[in-house]
Order: C-alpha cells, then structure tokens, then sequence
C-alpha cells in the first residue's frame, strides 16, 4: 500500500528550481526563511499590522519547545505552569504524540464526516470507557462543544415546552453566540447586542439561589466543576448533588463544561468523578488533543436521540489528524501513569503553597482548586496581570483567572525537579509584592 501511494506521490507537484515559496517572490515586508526563524521584534511587526488586535499579548514569542519547558526567540528557558491554557496534558514535544501524528498524517489528513473514520471511532470507544454510557460527537474546540450541547438541552426542551437554560455567575462556556450567552461574565457578553433569551444565572455554590431560580420552565442546566475563568473556582459536592436532583426532579439535562477540567487535570479522568454526581451531557476539549485542536460531546444513552441524523455536524470535527493525536493521548495518559503523576504532584505543590500563604496571609488569600489546575488567590487590591508580566521576567509561565487570582495549570508529566524550581520563583514573586 505504502509503495503504491509513495509512486503516485512521485509524479505531483513538482516544483521548478525557484518556485518552492511563492512568497519570496513577492514584494514582503518580511520573507520567511525557516534556516533564520524572525526575532522577536520582526514577528510583532507582522502582528501588529495583519492581525486584529483581539488579544493583549505578553511581549515574548516561543520558538520551540521540550517536557515542561520552552524557550523564546532569544533561547531563554521559562517553566511552562499554563500548559497553552490547560491545552498541553503531555507538555511539549512529546515522542510519542510526534510518532502518533506523522504516522497518520503519511496516511490521511481529511476525508469528511460522509464516511467512516477508524481514528474516530476508536477515540469515541475510548473516551465513552473512561467516562459513562455515552455517545460522541466530535468538533474542534470547546465552544463548539458548548453550542452542540446548548443544542441538545434545547431540543430535549422542545418535547416538554420549555426552553430556560440556567448557567453560573462567573462561568465561562466560550465565545461564540451561543456558548457567550452562556457565560456569566459581563466583559465577554457585553458590546454585542441582544444575546439569547431565556438564559438565567446562579450564584456559584449558592444552593439557595440555585433552587429558587429552578423553575420548571427549566430544560437544562450549566456548570463547570472547577469554575476556571472565574477564578478557579471548586464546587461543592453539596450544589453539585443538589443540582442533579433538581435535574431529576424537574426534568432537565445536568450539562458538566469539562474544557478546562477534563482529561486527567484534576487527577482522575474527568472532575465530576471526585463526586457522586454523572451528568447527562459533558464536554471537553483543550486537554484532550494535547495541543491538536479537537473538542468532544458526550451525550448519555438515554439522550442520544435528541440530535438526529442532518441535525448537527461539523465540517472538520473529528478529523483523522486529530482524533489519532487525541487517541494517543488517552493511551500515554494510560500506559505512563500520569493520572498518578498529577496525584502526586498536586499535593506537593498544594502543600508548598499553604506554606507561602502562611508566610504572607496579607497578600494570599486563598490556594484553591483540584489536582493540576490551582488558584492563588490574591488581595482584591492586587491586580494578577502584573504579576503574570513579572513571572514571565523570571523565566516563569503562569496565567490569571480574574483580576486578582493566579492560574497554575502546568503538564500533568510535571516533574519534582521542575515542581520546585517553579515554586521557588512563585515564592519571590510573592515576596516582591
């Protein structure tokens, strides 16, 4: 088969002697050579003039990556505690998601949801066993899995008439329509007109307010285990059981946002299982990919029926590339023992630091969180931004979560080492506030 495609490879798309890069050709401002990767200045020049401005970037640009490292365009190291956004399980570079991914882009990139995928079907096997009876959708990004389960609660909805959806005040679900109409944050709603209607909001571990605003109207119910963009913030086991019998009672969908908490960041799989409560749809993405972009739904056997054949579906969901880097992910997860790993490593680091907290109460508040995604919760007066700025000074990748908490989400293949080096420049950062 291989000798095959390789002769009829062969005889396409050679290129004359001059002509491999259009764009050398072309009168650029700045022309890629990949033998002198751009310095850091060239490459935000480019940015600044051919890229919308939508993010406020920190003056670094990396180049390449190892483990739990990367390294800028000047070479100087920095400890990766964000993981691209909880995005790199593995960390960077890993041999065996390398392996994984050239072996299958030698053999199919794209072929459509028209047909049968063996990559898809054997990741959606493996991540219904790690989780509940369940059906897969694929997609390509958390917010994609977002809008298909918003999708889901409203069809369920439509047989009983009713349509509310209830979310979390300071939750986050995304930025498309949908899923931002979901999300309890005003700075990610706002500037956009009139969002969906019947989207109602609770007070995070409020089990109160969550009761008197479960109406019956009520088709479904959001939440994130660990609320992340809203500070990373654990919910109770108490609300969560007391959402899930509201679900019950009341006929709705329990809906678990698993982006940023899924795929072994807390320890186990998936964060609902450090509780007693399964819900009746999950999503996930950035971890699941190991970097690749994929996202996934997991709808519960007694609602796969909801979304039927031409009633959803995504052009690029599910990909060979992507679901083949994803599978390889769940099986290093699983043969390397990392859901132990993150065991491990969490308590060392939640240990050292409570000892920092201690050692300066008038500055931390609060460590908070599950497994490998951490929030130190700073005075409400100290603004986490800058903090990230200097971290990034010391060599040091850290994230924020609200204005004034620290998000640390490094590789679940974190080692001791790394632990503590990365603690003793956290330690400083503390100290020179």
């Amino acid at each position: 088969m291989k000798e095959k495609q390789k002769d009829y490879l062969a005889g396409l798309y050679k290129f004359k002697a001059g002509e491999e890069d259009s764009l050398k050709n072309k009168d650029t401002e700045i022309s890629y050579d990949p033998e002198r990767p751009m310095s850091f200045e060239e490459i935000k020049r480019l940015d600044e003039k051919y890229l919308l401005q939508t993010y406020a970037r920190m003056p670094v640009s990396f180049l390449y990556g190892a483990g739990e490292f990367l390294y800028d365009t000047e070479g100087k190291e920095y400890i990766d505690f964000l993981s691209g956004i909880a995005v790199n399980s593995l960390g960077h570079a890993h041999s065996d998601l390398i392996a994984a991914l050239n072996r299958q882009a030698d053999m199919l990139w794209h072929t459509s949801n028209l047909f049968f995928n063996a990559q898809q079907a054997l990741l959606a096997r493996a991540l219904v066993e790690i989780s509940f009876n369940s059906k897969v959708f694929f997609c390509n990004s958390g917010t994609e899995a977002n809008e298909c389960a918003l999708k889901t609660a409203r069809a369920f909805g439509q047989k009983y008439n009713k349509q509310k959806i209830l979310a979390l005040k300071h939750g986050f679900h995304g930025r498309t329509f949908g899923s931002m109409s979901l999300t309890g944050q005003s700075k990610v709603r706002d500037g956009f007109g009139a969002l969906l209607e019947n989207i109602d909001f609770v007070e995070p571990n409020n089990i109160t307010d969550l009761q008197n605003k479960f109406d019956s109207d009520v088709c479904g119910l959001f939440l994130e285990p660990i609320l992340g963009e809203g500070g990373v913030l654990p919910l109770t086991d108490e609300f969560l059981s007391e959402a899930k019998k509201l679900c019950e009672e009341k006929e709705a969908l329990l809906v678990f946002d698993e982006i940023q908490t899924g795929i072994g960041r807390t320890g186990k799989y998936f964060a609902y299982q450090h509780s007693n409560v399964t819900p009746d749809i999950l999503t996930i993405a950035k971890g699941l990919g190991g970097g690749v972009p994929i996202g996934a739904v997991l709808i519960a056997d007694k609602y796969c029926s909801l979304l039927e054949s031409g009633s959803h579906g995504s052009t690029f969901g599910g990909g060979h590339l992507a679901t083949a880097v994803a599978y390889e992910v769940l099986r290093s997860i699983e043969s390397a023992k990392i859901l132990e790993n993150v065991q491990g490593m969490s308590d060392y680091l939640f240990s050292h630091l409570e000892n920092i907290k201690s050692g300066y109460p008038d500055t931390v508040k609060e460590i908070r969180g599950k497994g490998l995604l951490i929030g130190i919760v700073l005075r409400e007066d100290i603004g986490a931004r800058p903090l990230v700025a200097k971290a990034l000074e010391k060599g040091l990748v850290l994230g924020r979560a609200g204005e004034n908490v620290l998000r640390l989400a490094p590789p679940l293949i974190l080692r001791m080492p790394t632990a503590e080096r990365a603690l003793e420049k956290i330690e400083d950062l503390i100290k020179e506030i």
